[in-house]
């Protein structure tokens, strides 16, 4: 196994390229992003890793101190792009046109136009989402 120095811990490298983090590098990277106000984005970047594994120990770490981890609202959206997917997929209501689509969030409703600009879209989902 190859071995590399990270903030001074040991990082070993098995064969096929997958690090071994040790647990007293993700406790001091945990610990940089609760007092030093580091984003797991940024620890991620120093250690070379990915934000994703960095947000697990994140967590990890804030369940082991006793914090309730939960997520406010609902974990996906339903997307639906009028007259796709099969006739029993569909969902097309008499005041909505083929050339519409909606957003669920929640208890709302986003309808928008399939012609919408990306950027219009994401202020129209942004602006919904300060509703709720």
């Amino acid at each position: 196994m190859a071995e590399n120095e990270v903030w001074g811990f040991a990082i070993q490298t098995t064969p096929s390229g997958r690090n071994i983090w040790p647990n007293q590098l993700k406790r001091e990277a945990t610990r940089r992003i609760r007092e030093e106000g580091l984003s797991p984005g940024e620890v991620a970047a120093e250690l070379g890793a990915h934000e994703c594994l960095v947000r697990k120990w994140w967590v990890a770490d804030r369940r082991q101190r006793g914090e309730t981890i939960s997520v406010v609202g609902p974990a996906f959206a339903e997307v639906n792009i009028e007259g796709s997917g099969t006739k029993d997929e569909r969902t097309v209501s008499d005041n909505i046109s083929a050339h519409s689509g909606y957003i669920h969030v929640g208890t709302m409703r986003i309808e928008f136009p399939l012609g919408i600009s990306e950027a219009d879209l994401m202020k129209l989902i942004s602006v919904t989402g300060q509703l709720q």
